[in-house]
């Protein structure tokens, strides 16, 4: 296997066009369409259909694909693992996380593991759940944390913590004073939601599909601080996870109201590639994030 081809098949199937490729890799369109047909004569069929505005991988070439991203990564943790053997504690971690995880348990993690790994370089961006597991399945996340995430058969689940949905209000809001709340109680104020591609959505909105509820809030937003916001001025009520108000709660900032509703318990998972060899940075993190997650149950 020529690994030059490899990198350069894969560019083209991340990226979709020559030229893009070409760009980043700094290789000439030419040289680099004359790579892609060498490999697919090698293999003995197409594994690209090409059209005008780019490139489209076939049948063979998603098979192909997935071989090539795991032959990348694998090649990134013998460049960690090579650096560690001349002593250099260097790597990175590339994270994709849901907002309301950033500013409690995440960094919590990022604290304790830089006390022992200083020079280790994180990475983080900030998404929604199905985004998350997204990253993760195309090799742009070494590890992700979702709320509540779906299955993927590309994705590795490796641990979870509890979790649920909560209603957060001023502490002086009628919600405080009631001995049960539901999903109904809260649609009766003004409310803020995030956005359809957050995991605590698609619980709500399956809540209020089984129970016919119809929800018309005041407000959607994909940013977690949006809609804490929304709730400590006074305007209404907010829906986030219990982890993202937990900061506020102890405070005494806002008030975090359990609801009723059995369908709104949910988890946090923390995603990996499956079957990617990870590298040694990202696995000494990961037993950072099991160690907090264990002392926290």
């Amino acid at each position: 296997m020529d690994f030059t081809q490899l990198r350069y098949f894969h560019e083209v199937a991340q990226l979709g066009t020559i030229r893009k490729a070409s760009d980043k890799l700094r290789v000439a369109p030419s040289a680099l369409s004359r790579q892609i047909q060498q490999l697919e004569h090698q293999v003995g069929m197409p594994l690209f259909e090409r059209h005008t505005r780019g490139m489209r991988l076939t049948d063979a070439g998603e098979i192909y694909a997935l071989h090539a991203k795991l032959v990348m990564l694998d090649a990134e943790r013998a460049r960690s693992e090579l650096a560690a053997l001349r002593g250099l504690e260097r790597g990175g971690v590339r994270l994709v996380v849901v907002e309301g995880l950033v500013s409690n348990y995440l960094m919590d993690a990022i604290g304790r593991f830089r006390l022992d790994h200083p020079d280790i370089q994180f990475e983080l961006l900030v998404s929604g759940t199905a985004d998350v597991v997204g990253a993760v399945r195309k090799g742009e996340a070494d590890i992700g944390i979702a709320f509540n995430a779906k299955p993927d058969p590309q994705v590795e689940f490796l641990f979870q913590l509890d979790d649920e949905v909560r209603a957060i209000c001023r502490l002086d809001h009628p919600l405080t004073r009631m001995e049960r709340v539901t999903l109904r109680d809260v649609f009766s104020h003004p409310v803020a939601m995030p956005v359809t591609s957050f995991g605590i959505r698609a619980l709500v909105d399956e809540t209020c599909r089984v129970q016919r509820l119809r929800a018309a809030p005041a407000l959607v937003t994909n940013s977690i601080d949006a809609l804490r916001s929304f709730a400590k001025a006074g305007h209404g009520v907010a829906l986030i996870t219990a982890l993202s108000c937990q900061a506020d709660a102890a405070a005494g900032a806002l008030a975090s109201v359990r609801l009723a509703d059995p369908v709104l318990a949910a988890s946090i998972d923390i995603l990996v590639l499956g079957g990617r060899r990870l590298p040694l940075a990202v696995e000494a993190f990961l037993r950072t994030l099991r160690a907090l997650a264990d002392e926290r149950r």
